[in-house]
Order: C-alpha cells, then structure tokens, then sequence
C-alpha cells in the first residue's frame, strides 16, 4: 500500500492506492522503516505549499527510512536507507520506488524513528545555521522556537557553542525548551529581546512565521546581520522594518531545503546528512515523537498530526 493525492485542495484527498510497486531504470525498491508526516506534506495537499505536484495522482510523503529490498542484482540490495526528500517519490508506502541517487546509506545503529526525521528539519536547521560564519559565543535569535526546526536550532547551536534566544507563543510552549533564553511573544519583545542580550546582539536571526516576531528579532541583530526565512506559519510576509534594512543593511535571505536537496553535489548531500545522521545517532540531535501509525490507519495519523505535540510517523 502506498498514499496518493487524487487531486490537490484538501487532506481528505489522499488515499489508498493497492496496485504492486515495480522499480524502473535506475531504480530499487525500498521496504519502508519509518516516515514522517510533516506540515509541508499536508500544506502541499491543500494546495498552500510551494511546491505543486505536475501529475496527479501523486504520491505523497517526503521523508523517511528504509531497506532496500530489490531487485536481487542490485548493489543496494539489503542496505539501510534515507531517502533524499525532493519530491520525486513518495514515502507514506509500505514499499516505494526509488532512484539510486535519491539514496544516502544509513548505519544499522541508530532509532528509526529519529532517523526519519533528520531528512527535513534538521537539514532546514542546519543550512539556516551555515547561512552565516558563525563563531562559539555567537548570538542566533529565533522565533517559532519550539517546532521541530527550532529544536533542530537549538541543538545544533548548542553542539557548535553558539547560543540562542528563542521566540515563542505561550508559556506552555516554553516549557522544558533548552535555549539559552527564551521569551514568550507580547507587545514589549523588542524591549525584553535587547534586555537579555545586554551589550550584545544576535548575529543571526531565524524566521519561521512571518509575524511582528520577525521585527523584534531583527530589531536587535547586529549591522549587517543575516534575517533567514524558512517559513511563515502566517502566510505572511515578515515584516523587517525599512530603518534596519536600509542604515543597519540587514540581509534577508530565503531557505527552502528542497531547492538544495535537488542541486548539491552527490559529495555535498553525502557529507551533510552524513553528519546529520552520527548527530543523531549520538543523541545531540532529537526529536519529540509523539505517535506511530501503520500506513493503513492514515486517517488517524493526519488527525494526530494536526494536534501537534511531536512528530508522528508511519511504520509497518
């Protein structure tokens, strides 16, 4: 069985689809381990993401974990797998075709679990951090900080020596996030933000929601500081003030990790998840699960995951 999107507009559009999975030129088929449900793949169903599928039906679901399992004569054969997420397969399945190049072998040590979940967000973590050079002691100030990205942030900051200031909605997500600071969002941030740092100043700033967050954060990064955009959970644009980009010369980039993941060098997509992966394998990176689902229950995996609380994954 694999998952499939009909028609995009809505959730209630992926289904079922039964007919055997063959693998084509190029290709090997993966008996999938474990596969995440992430936002995107649900924003992407709905037809409010930035990718949009060139045929219908189209399989949906871009990460995971698995072992290769054919055909026979394949090099690949028996391997542990991740599967590269750009797109070009879909891995809600209980099997799935995929290109060899599409692949990056795995170790056997490692919870599947967690390994599935190193293909998006700490990826987006990652490249969001080597936007700029940044050194141990360094300041990076982030909202939305405790999604799964802003873990990944956190973690990764704090393997590297850097510390972070995060932005979050409620005291509740607060709890338990281990940032340097953290600051729940009001109408003083920008005060509170530049009270905590003291004399210094964020050399980077991360932006997931495209909110005032956005302003406050970069109201307090240092001349020439770097703004990165990975996302906008309010589908708006974020509103860095005119004064900071004109006479402080704040950069505002854009990240989307499926931009990268369809044109680095096979040496490139090697050697970055391979760190990813010894991260996670260590336990420097991790992930809050929350619930695991065989495929065939997706209707209550994609309800679930609308609840949030941590990832939810398919399994067999």
């Amino acid at each position: 069985m694999k998952l499939v999107l009909k028609e995009v507009g809505a959730v209630a559009n992926i289904v079922a689809d039964e007919s055997v999975v063959t693998a084509g030129p190029e290709e090997v088929l993966v008996t999938i381990e474990a596969a995440t449900v992430n936002p995107s793949d649900v924003k992407l169903a709905e037809g409010k993401y930035g990718y949009r599928p060139q045929e219908l039906p189209f399989a949906i679901g871009t990460e995971g974990i698995g072992r290769v399992s054919g055909p026979a004569d394949s090099e690949w054969l028996g391997k542990r797998v991740l599967i590269v997420p750009n797109y070009e397969q879909g891995t809600w399945a209980e099997v799935v075709a995929v290109k060899t190049a599409n692949l990056i072998e795995l170790p056997e040590a490692g919870d599947p679990l967690q390994l599935a979940t190193v293909g998006v967000n700490p990826l987006t973590a990652y490249l969001a951090l080597k936007q700029v050079d940044l050194r141990p002691g360094d300041w990076v100030g982030q909202n939305l900080g405790n999604s799964a990205v802003g873990r990944a942030v956190i973690q990764l900051a704090r393997h590297a020596g850097l510390r972070t200031l995060s932005v979050v909605r409620s005291p509740e997500a607060a709890a338990g996030l281990e940032s340097d600071v953290v600051l729940v969002d009001g109408p003083d941030l920008a005060e509170r933000i530049r009270s905590e740092l003291g004399d210094d100043q964020l050399r980077l700033v991360l932006d997931g929601t495209g909110d005032a967050t956005t302003a406050a954060l970069a109201s307090a990064a240092e001349f020439g500081g770097t703004v990165v955009t990975y996302s906008s959970v309010t589908g708006q644009t974020p509103p860095v003030g005119l004064r900071d980009i004109i006479y402080r010369q704040l950069r505002i980039v854009g990240l989307w990790i499926i931009n990268w993941t369809t044109s680095a060098p096979r040496a490139e997509l090697e050697s970055v998840y391979g760190d990813l992966v010894r991260l996670t394998v260590d336990g420097v990176l991790r992930t809050e699960v929350a619930a695991t689902y065989p495929v065939a229950e997706y209707a209550k995996a994609l309800e679930h995951a609308g609840r949030g609380g941590g990832k939810v994954l398919f399994r067999p």
